[in-house]
């Protein structure tokens, strides 16, 4: 889910607006190789831009074993809250992915109304409106379908959903809907539904309990127009459909692998998450590869380093189907 501070995390535990915006910070300074924005036109002839990025296999050396080119990794990638692009963060954000499990092929589509290189300052009135999970759902799967519909039938394609932050909450919703679906990335995300993540952090954060209890109260009626009533500076709609997504029922449901990461401090997890989510979805054994990087926030950084090409090298090596290495378990 962006050098920055989270500024919608900011808003909750120092101003009292308990929004749980997640998007990911990557710990990234911005790319110095920007990557092109293309167009998808959706079929109510709306458009959103998204991004294509290509990583080829890795070079071979006496060190790394030679991946497999009968595979390829389709990625698609769901980001985080608001408005920011993650095109701004491009091809960096990748950096670690380099090719040991094969050639991977990247898609992030965008939310709508979001530019190429938005920084998430200033969201319009038509992004607040269409942000929400009805809305994510019915595009990424429009766009993910489309791009399924190329692949070459001499390959052996992994198609991994990978959602990062709040695409967390989706990535399992598009896995389950897409048959093709073999691989589910979770990343800096609670492992937990978005308003039971948000309860939990109420309980711990004083002054993100006022804020709970506003949200429950204007849910407890429906508003003459849900797209714009807002509830901390989001739709009734949003906060209503993703209130309806039982994540954990999803997690249940997948039977595939999944790659769960995170930050050991991040602020935006409760400290009892692993244990949680363990109890709740009891994978089955070796079903799960969870990566917990020492000291890291929300961003996957540390008071002393950036640990996202190192969750992205942890990323290929899980594709190819290697052993894990601190900090990840199996």
């Amino acid at each position: 889910m962006h050098p920055q501070l989270f500024i919608c995390l900011a808003r909750c535990l120092q101003a009292a607006l308990a929004c749980f915006c997640l998007l990911l910070q990557p710990a990234l300074a911005h790319s110095s190789s920007a990557v092109q924005s293309l167009s998808f036109r959706f079929a109510d002839g709306a458009y959103a831009s998204y991004f294509y990025l290509d990583k080829g296999e890795h070079s071979q050396n006496s060190f790394v074993q030679a991946a497999d080119a009968s595979f390829e990794n389709w990625i698609f990638v769901v980001g985080g809250s608001g408005c920011a692009s993650m095109g701004r963060y491009l091809p960096g954000y990748f950096r670690g992915l380099e090719g040991e499990s094969g050639v991977s092929r990247l898609w992030l589509l965008q939310k709508r109304h979001v530019g190429a290189q938005d920084d998430g300052s200033d969201c319009s009135t038509a992004f607040v409106q269409d942000d929400h999970f009805s809305r994510w759902q019915a595009d990424q799967l429009e766009f993910i379908r489309f791009q399924l519909a190329q692949a070459p039938s001499n390959k052996t394609i992994r198609v991994v959903m990978m959602g990062i932050s709040e695409g967390a909450e989706l990535a399992p919703v598009l896995a389950l809907a897409l048959p093709a679906a073999t691989h589910l990335v979770l990343l800096a995300h609670s492992g937990d539904g978005a308003m039971g993540t948000y309860q939990t952090l109420a309980r711990a954060y004083a002054h993100m309990h006022s804020g709970w209890k506003q949200l429950q109260a204007a849910l407890s009626s429906t508003p003459s127009d849900p797209d714009r009533s807002l509830i901390h500076g989001r739709s009734w709609r949003y906060w209503s459909e993703i209130r309806a997504v039982d994540h954990l029922s999803n997690l249940r449901a997948w039977k595939g692998p999944v790659l769960w990461a995170y930050g050991e401090a991040d602020a935006l997890i409760p400290k009892d998450a692993q244990v949680k989510l363990q109890q709740i979805v009891k994978p089955a054994p070796g079903q799960w590869r969870i990566c917990v990087f020492p000291g890291a926030d929300h961003g996957l950084r540390s008071s002393d380093h950036a640990y996202l090409p190192d969750l992205m090298w942890q990323l290929d090596r899980w594709l190819a189907a290697s052993p894990p290495l601190d900090p990840c378990q199996d």
